[in-house]
């Protein structure tokens, strides 16, 4: 193989030696579209060529009697310079692909490649790569890199190469928008960013040829154009962490007067001249004003009711709809949509109990156009409008306990922090939880009818936290989420992802649980009650729940079923029995069964069980139960599910296990295969079971954090010392999980989900 001349070599041609080029200088910026042409020997002139470079005036893109065209062979190089500084701009080349694929497709390999250059080497190029998770035999691929490690930063195009022949690919590069990439003038860049990759423009244009040993393939391009611009505006990356000291030390919301409400100290309902006449209310970042000035309080968490009806006219920050978005700050998302369905700061007005959003056309899966609204927005009692902040580009923050979000990377959300504007028809007292966002029948309960007898009061270890701040933030604000996978939830309001969810549910649960004095835990004990209201109401206004999908579904049970216990809300505390066909994560993953392990109760799989039918759910990838079978059985799919098992949701599951133990709400939680579950992976020996499992699938799970027993201790110390001091003194037996229960839930799971597609399935009776 020849070596290639560095990247950073051929940068250093100066304007000097460009000056007989067929650019004739170096090209001014702005100037009209170039189009270099390769129908004659003088037309190599300006470039640096390394290798197997030529002309080849046999072949030419309107075919054999047109002026030729830039043949590059394997191992050749072709560099032209455009400028010496860095700037933005539009290339478009023209690459012939005559289909030539190497006889192992899937081992690693760099094949043809053609793009721009930036002047420390960098580079972003469009071509085809070869790797086992890499389909170059079939597709092409975008790379930004060094110029050396092609498979750094990589982004599937979804292009076909078949059938050969001449693509035409532009790279525009917006001083402002940043980066497309196009193919026949169509954008199929969805998630490569400039700002992510360490580019600021370009002053050089290449041609790689394949740089594979056997079957090399050879490229040719045609009608190179170029258009120069003047320098990128590059967005800058920010990261902040909304739940860290600093961020909490100026969040006076987290700090709100406590005053505990029974019925002994009950507070008076307001007149409504009582009440302050405002023009306009604000909360968490957002401003709502009105059209006259109107009559608001607030509930006992803060959030903002107006007596109605009332109109909203203006809202802060200002939604931003189509055009109004700036280009730079459009993820790959929006790009996807009509400029008229894109929208930021957006709103929703008694927003549906489905996975349907309008507030930010960024989000993915469940973003709905025609949910879109402008203002303004009139409101008559029993509305909820909710208002959202979306993410700017580059801004990173920091998700509750684990992750780090930022828009258009992955799967992030869009939206940073959301607020609820309540619209009643009389004054409330001071001591009433806000209505359900979800809820049109807006139910109204009262903190001075908690029944705060039932909260037990076990001893707090020494891990306890020293405050409560950090979970009173974790759920002061509103947990409006009506989609899943965290793609609409926003940022600074609730956990990102399900085993989140989980913990966060469960160690909140625990703490109030504990001997911590009544007013220490008020605070979060009305915004966890709060949180359970809202779902609850979700639920009751027709939402399918939180499905089992690996660690997804976690942590959205306990809230509802805690707060039903504490208001006496019969429906809501057994939620699973007045809504059996509603999905809970934590339940449809555990079923009585023969486990491998000699268990009596199982994890029931990545996807486990649908409530709404009883069926084990593969979803077309072996995902459902699986613990049945000996690990030298398992297929992918089922290997799937055990490291799901290990890593995203029993680690996640035993601080609401305990707290449901504590509250002896076993009854109302109406899944006891669950809680014996995680007494399972709490005491159950995994030694040997690991020993197995890596033998039979060459999986190794001795890890401390994928291990019977962990609780996800380095940062809640506090949960595993809880179940140690209070699981073996309560009444229930820590040994259930071995022993026999009726498994028919589980085996006619197992029987229907192998019936032929079509076949009526029964409703199940339940576990």
């Amino acid at each position: 193989m020849r070596k290639l001349m560095p990247v950073l070599g051929l940068l250093v041609v100066t304007a000097a030696r460009l000056s007989g080029t067929a650019w004739g200088q170096e090209m001014p910026a702005g100037e009209e579209t170039r189009t270099l042409a390769f129908d004659s020997k003088e037309a190599l002139a300006g470039w640096e060529i390394t290798g197997d470079v030529t002309l080849d005036m046999t072949k030419g893109r309107e075919g054999p009697s047109s002026r030729g065209s830039l043949k590059v062979g394997p191992n050749g190089m072709a560099l032209l310079t455009l400028r010496d500084k860095d700037g933005s701009g539009k290339v478009e080349i023209w690459a012939f692909d005559d289909g030539t694929k190497p006889e192992n497709a899937k081992a690693h390999r760099v094949g043809p490649r053609w793009g721009i250059v930036q002047g420390d080497g960098k580079v972003l190029v469009v071509g085809i790569l070869y790797a086992n998770y890499l389909g170059g035999w079939e597709g092409y691929t975008a790379s930004a890199c060094d110029g050396r490690n092609w498979f750094d930063q990589l982004c599937w195009l979804g292009v076909n190469r078949a059938p050969a022949g001449w693509h035409k690919w532009t790279i525009d590069f917006d001083a402002e928008a940043g980066i497309q990439v196009l193919h026949n003038d169509k954008d199929v860049n969805r998630t490569l960013d400039a700002g992510k990759a360490g580019l600021n423009g370009f002053r050089a244009i290449a041609i790689w040829g394949d740089a594979g040993e056997g079957n090399a393939q050879t490229v040719w391009v045609d009608d190179v154009s170029v258009t120069l611009g003047g320098p990128v505006k590059p967005i800058p990356v920010i990261e902040a962490d909304p739940y860290d000291e600093k961020a909490m030390a100026a969040d006076a919301s987290i700090r709100r007067p406590v005053v505990v409400y029974t019925r002994d100290n009950a507070p008076a309902t307001p007149r409504l001249e009582d009440l302050p006449l405002k023009q306009s209310v604000s909360q968490y970042g957002m401003t709502w004003t009105f059209a006259k000035p109107a009559r608001v309080g607030q509930f006992i968490n803060g959030d903002w009711y107006v007596v109605g009806p009332a109109t909203v006219t203006a809202i802060e920050p200002k939604p931003l709809y189509g055009n109004e978005i700036p280009k730079r700050q459009l993820d790959h998302m929006d790009k996807e949509r009509s400029v008229e369905q894109r929208v930021r700061n957006g709103f929703m007005l008694n927003p549906p109990a489905q996975m349907k959003v309008a507030y930010d056309s960024g989000v993915r899966n469940w973003f709905d156009p025609s949910l879109i609204r402008k203002l303004p927005v009139a409101m008559k009692p029993g509305d909820s409008l909710v208002s959202t902040i979306s993410m700017a580009k580059g801004l990173v923050l920091h998700a509750q306990l684990r992750n780090k979000i930022e828009r258009g990377v992955g799967d992030s959300s869009p939206i940073r922090t959301a607020a609820v504007l309540t619209c009643v028809g009389e004054p409330q007292p001071a001591d009433a939880f806000r209505p359900a966002f979800c809820d049109r029948h807006s139910r109204i309960y009262l903190a001075r009818n908690l029944k705060r007898e039932l909260l037990p009061t076990a001893a707090a270890t020494q891990s306890v936290p020293k405050t409560l701040d950090l979970f009173i933030r974790f759920t002061q604000r509103p947990w409006v989420g009506t989609g899943f996978f965290g793609f609409e939830e926003p940022v600074e309001n609730m956990p990102q992802y399900g085993m989140e969810y989980g913990r966060v549910a469960g160690v909140c649960a625990l703490l109030l649980c504990t001997d911590l004095g009544p007013e220490q835990k008020e605070p979060l004990l009305v915004n966890y009650v709060q949180i359970g209201i809202d779902l609850g109401g979700v639920v009751r206004a027709g939402h399918p729940g939180w499905t089992g999908w690996g660690g997804h579904g976690s942590g959205r049970k306990l809230p509802i079923v805690f707060a039903g216990l504490l208001l006496g809300d019969v429906e809501l505390a057994n939620i699973s029995r007045s809504f059996p066909k509603v999905s809970f994560g934590e339940d449809e993953q555990t079923a009585y069964g023969n486990c491998w392990t000699g268990a009596k109760v199982v994890f029931a799989g990545h996807s486990g069980i649908d409530a709404a039918t009883g069926v084990g759910r593969s979803r077309g990838n072996e995902w459902g139960p699986y613990e049945h079978m000996h690990p030298s059985e398992w297929k992918a799919g089922q290997n799937t599910s055990e490291a799901y098992r290990r890593t995203c949701t029993g680690g996640g599951w035993v601080a609401q296990a305990l707290a449901v133990r504590l509250l002896h709400a076993e009854k109302v939680w109406g899944h006891d295969a669950f809680l014996d579950y995680v007494d399972r992976w709490m005491y159950e020996d995994d030694t040997a079971f690991i020993k197995v499992i890596k033998e039979a699938t060459g999986k190794d799970y001795d890890h401390e954090w994928s291990r019977h027993g962990w609780a996800w201790q380095e940062k809640e110390a506090f949960v595993k010392e809880m179940w140690a001091k209070h699981r073996p003194a309560l009444a229930a037996p820590t040994d259930g999980w071995k022993q026999k229960h009726d498994d028919s839930y589980y085996r006619t799971a197992i029987e229907k989900s192998q019936r032929p597609a079509g076949h009526a399935v029964a409703r199940p009776s339940g576990p």
